[in-house]
């Protein structure tokens, strides 16, 4: 975040409400192509923001492993008058669950476990340190693989209620995420048999965020960082704050100021506590997209794996992602959203289009169907109708500058 006297010197002034930080774009386009129009990126952004009275947004977007466009707009800091950078951080609420999948699929490829391992009971990678009770048979069949789709049997309403997630209830709230844990597998068992039904578990990245720590010997952020964003140069994604901070951008809600600050954000690390600048996201999204331009970080057999969707009927669920196949039941795009009282973040990867992207906000986009209003699918719609309409693309890669 920067000082908005010394933004205005650095940066052009879109309009007096929404001004951006971009990265540099070269200027020279090859004479055969379409020119690349970063206007009309702006244009639908700064309109985008207006509509839905966001604060602050940054995105990135990418070609064939090539960083097209970074920009931020708005305000990081309303208060301090402090403006968007495409360097801050934001919250990526349950983005975060397709990073602890990329771990996942990493320990899969070191040997340590297998997408078919059993997580509970004996001979499983949590044995029994997680419940003081006798673990039933449908807990003891929950493989790593039904977690991550989402197939566990663990379903939200049975366990505490319609609309009701027992990982938010306010028994639950000062529990670190080992109690959580434990708490809630000694309370509640499976609805449903293990891999015949999808409902979407935060309960189950909570206990896949303890897989990695049981398989790796490492708690579950630092195995991310070593073991991920090391490895592709990247130093400042981190897990969030549950407090305001001077090295955060403020996060707004529409009803009450204090929401978004007003849960345990941190203890959410595997299920939805990562903050990241999109630019550090598309640098994740180009790792695992199997284009040639940057190294991936994971295997072409396990990227396969990972965007593999659920056989069970109607799931639209990978493994950390919601996947998107054409008729011929070849994949198309990879996708998750998040959001949370103050943000909402979306990130994808169009394998047919070779494009990947990440946007974020700081403020959660209030759901008006009367408005046509819905957070992630609002950001996704956004872009998608930006980057559908371009046929050529420019030749730089802002990677490089």
């Amino acid at each position: 975040m920067l000082p908005l006297a010394l933004l205005l010197c650095l940066v052009p002034l879109i309009t007096s409400a929404y001004r951006y930080d971009g990265l540099q774009v070269p200027l020279q386009l090859d004479e055969q192509a379409k020119p690349f129009n970063k206007s009309s990126f702006d244009e639908a952004i700064i309109s985008f923001m207006k509509t839905r009275e966001i604060p602050g947004l940054s995105v990135a977007l990418t070609y064939d492993d090539r960083l097209i466009y970074a920009s931020a707009f708005g305000y990081a800091d309303r208060e301090e008058d402090l403006l968007v950078t495409t360097s801050d951080r934001f919250r990526l609420a349950s983005v975060s669950k397709s990073i602890t999948a990329i771990a996942i699929m990493r320990l899969a490829e070191h040997g340590v476990l297998n997408l078919t391992s059993r997580v509970f009971g004996k001979g499983s990678i949590l044995g029994s340190i997680y419940s003081c009770k006798t673990y039933n048979e449908w807990e003891k069949q929950i493989t790593i693989q039904h977690l991550l789709e989402h197939s566990s049997g663990f379903v939200n309403e049975d366990m505490c209620g319609e609309g009701c997630d027992p990982t938010y209830l306010p028994e639950t709230m000062e529990l670190n995420q080992w109690d959580l844990v434990r708490t809630l597998l000694d309370t509640y068992t499976p609805s449903r048999a293990p891999g015949t039904f999808a409902s979407y578990s935060n309960f189950a990245y909570f206990i896949l965020g303890r897989v990695v720590e049981a398989s790796s010997s490492s708690n579950y952020s630092s195995y991310v960082l070593d073991e991920i964003l090391k490895p592709l140069n990247i130093t400042s994604i981190q897990i969030a704050s549950d407090n305001k901070t001077d090295d955060d951008v403020s996060y707004y809600d529409f009803k009450d100021a204090n929401a978004p600050y007003a849960f345990h954000v941190s203890r959410r690390d595997s299920v939805g506590a990562w903050t990241a600048s999109p630019v550090d996201l598309v640098k994740i999204l180009t790792s695992i997209d199997g284009l040639p331009g940057r190294k991936d970080i994971l295997t072409p057999e396990s990227t396969k794996v990972m965007f593999s969707k659920s056989s069970i009927t109607n799931s639209s669920y990978a493994k950390g992602w919601t996947v998107k196949l054409n008729s011929d039941l070849k994949l198309i795009e990879a996708a998750k959203d998040g959001g949370y009282p103050g943000t909402n973040a979306y990130w994808n990867i169009n394998f047919q289009n070779k494009t990947s992207y990440a946007i974020v906000v700081n403020r959660e986009i209030e759901k008006l169907p009367k408005k046509g209003f819905n957070g992630g699918h609002d950001l996704k719609t956004l872009m998608d109708n930006l980057t559908h309409s371009i046929t050529e693309w420019p030749v730089w890669d802002l990677f490089d500058s």
